[in-house]
């Protein structure tokens, strides 16, 4: 697997892959006492080893850790991430990477969120395409929903609230609210005085699939349970359709915003691009 220096352009959809090597020589290989069938902390332990260089010089500061089936020593596994958000201040990088452990037959056997906060100096890119369910991103999303003449039509007559929000790892979450009214988008804010109509939400991990994915399947996502709604759900069913063609414009401006930001920066040797 390759190291992702900090010389390096991080940003949101960067995706790595390590290779397929068995639990047990990777917790040999570690110098750590394998814990046992089971343990909880095996999995963390087998990422950690796997990918631990993806992220050089940066330190963790946060990790939410779910065990689907534990994996136990003679499990072959690999580890796969993905950037799911990267937040820059005045003076720190903090990022979001969702890692899982998949074994030989493609299951995912564990997975977690990590935080990151990056050195000084550390080379990122910013972008409110990727920066999903954030005001910049809705409005970055209003002009080419005033466009497009099947989403108009198909709120014609509503007057309401959308909710959308995107969960990120330490437990937090951004959150945007749509005023709409007769097919227009009136008003972009965090919040709406008593809530949204309805909110749709997702981990950070989904809508980065969902808008990096080779094909656009919000349908086939929220039929599987990939999303989850508060608020009127009648609402939400109801208005399936023009949250199907938000999300192929925020699918359009995330892949024109990454294509053009590679062809002015190329990522370096061995981290996947996926758009």
């Amino acid at each position: 697997m390759s190291v992702l220096t900090q010389q390096q352009r991080l940003a949101v959809g960067d995706r790595a892959v390590s290779a397929e090597r068995r639990v047990s020589d990777v917790i040999a290989a570690s110098g750590a006492t394998f814990p046992g069938s089971g343990a909880s902390l095996t999995g963390v332990v087998v990422a950690g080893v796997l990918d631990a260089s993806n992220l050089d010089s940066a330190a963790r500061t946060g990790l939410q850790w779910n065990t689907v089936s534990a994996v136990e020593a003679d499990d072959v596994v690999r580890a796969e991430s993905v950037i799911t958000r990267v937040q820059r201040t005045e003076d720190t990088v903090e990022v979001d990477r969702h890692l899982r452990l998949i074994d030989e037959d493609g299951n995912v056997r564990e997975q977690g969120i990590e935080t990151w906060r990056l050195p000084e100096g550390s080379a990122v890119g910013t972008d409110p395409a990727t920066d999903f369910c954030t005001v910049a991103w809705a409005e970055l999303l209003r002009e080419a929903l005033a466009d497009d003449r099947n989403f108009t039509s198909s709120l014609a007559t509503w007057d309401g609230t959308i909710g959308l929000c995107c969960l990120d790892g330490s437990g937090h979450s951004r959150e945007v609210h749509l005023r709409i009214y007769r097919g227009r988008i009136i008003d972009i804010s965090r919040r709406v005085p008593g809530g949204a109509t309805f909110t749709l939400r997702a981990p950070a991990s989904t809508w980065v699939d969902l808008v990096f994915g080779e094909h656009h399947d919000f349908m086939r996502r929220a039929i599987r349970g990939e999303f989850s709604s508060a608020g009127d759900g009648y609402e939400y069913l109801r208005l399936t359709k023009p949250l199907d063609i938000l999300v192929i414009h925020a699918r359009a401006a995330a892949n024109d915003r990454r294509r053009a930001q590679n062809d002015a920066s190329p990522l370096a040797g061995g981290m996947e691009a996926r758009s």
